[in-house]
């Protein structure tokens, strides 16, 4: 294995520049990077750190009372913040799912973003893989997981994402033109590739609705801690709006979040009867199309699909009910 050069850069330029070297990576907790390097799942060479540009370790709120956090803030410090806790609960339930206690305290909230994509033919041991000709991920032009897609479909297993976009978050992209972009737009679809940061670009904060919807996350992996998730779901409805706005976003599952906007149109358009939100549950399964790369199979992960939507269904409808709204 080859050595590696660390870089620590005091500007956001800096970043940038830095970036544009040959293998660089942003290194923000490492507790990602630095497995997959072990495993040589990963070559970069320079590993360029952003803890010390100014802003990528604070929390703040704005005068529009939208709350911003650095990229480089550790997941343990979200989950610690007093306000942050009080005004998001949703993105609490989600932090507090992520792994142990011990990563938390060194994962970020940018490296949870941007997370790299996992498949069980492609996460494993260099021996394990050497028994395979290579896919997509590792330089090849095949994917195990769906041998008739033209893309890599590793799974996206951020447990933050479909939570944030779920609240209508947004990421500050820096770079050479520095600007805000929804979360769902800085997943590609492509799991080789997955972020769409042009070279240069990297996450520098989040920031959050001044007003968060009410919602519910639920998580499924093999143990109750530790693992990677094999579906995340998150469920947020907006009672302020007239219409109410649903988003209903399942993660996972492939290498961008899903977005089940079938069952989001039903539940805005009546009311949240036991029919209607089972309805909701089977519109969602129909709306997502897992890979055979995680440990849960195809009909599994569906069927978790569905149980873990109405499960989060039901609690939402009931935190409406509780607001003296009607579900």
């Amino acid at each position: 294995m080859s050595s590696t050069a660390w870089l620590r850069p005091r500007t956001a330029a800096e970043v940038t520049m830095a970036l544009g070297l040959p293998g660089a990576r942003i290194l923000a907790g490492g507790t990602d990077l630095v497995p997959n390097r072990t495993w040589e799942l990963d070559t970069g060479t320079t590993w360029v750190g952003i803890g010390a540009v100014p802003g990528t370790r604070e929390v703040r709120c704005d005068a529009a009372g939208r709350w911003e956090v650095g990229a480089a803030v550790t997941l343990a410090e979200v989950l610690a913040h007093p306000q942050l806790g009080r005004h998001y609960p949703l993105w609490m339930e989600a932090m507090r799912a992520v792994a142990t206690p011990e990563i938390r305290t060194q994962a970020t909230v940018g490296g949870n973003l941007c997370v790299d994509t996992r498949c069980r033919f492609r996460n494993q041991p260099p021996i394990w893989r050497s028994g395979l000709i290579p896919c997509f991920k590792s330089g090849g032009d095949r994917c195990y997981a769906a041998p008739a897609s033209r893309l890599c479909v590793a799974m996206l297993v951020s447990d933050s994402a479909p939570v944030l976009m779920a609240m209508g978050a947004e990421a500050a992209v820096a770079g050479p033109f520095a600007r805000w972009i929804a979360l769902a737009d800085l997943y590609s679809g492509d799991g080789d590739r997955h972020l769409t940061l042009n070279p240069g670009e990297w996450v520098r904060a989040i920031r959050l609705p001044a007003k968060p919807p009410l919602g519910a996350f639920r998580k499924w992996r093999p143990r109750a801690t530790m693992d990677f998730p094999e579906v995340d779901v998150a469920v947020s409805v907006d009672c302020d709006e007239e219409p109410r706005v649903v988003r209903i976003v399942v993660s996972a599952v492939g290498p961008v979040p899903v977005r089940a906007t079938s069952a989001e149109t039903l539940l805005e358009s009546g009311p949240w009867t036991s029919e209607r939100l089972a309805e909701a549950a089977d519109r969602a399964r129909a709306a997502v199309h897992p890979y055979d790369n995680g440990q849960l199979r195809v009909w599994g992960r569906q069927r978790a699909v569905h149980g873990l939507v109405l499960d989060a269904l039901r609690q939402v409808a009931s935190a409406v009910v509780e607001k003296g709204a009607q579900a």
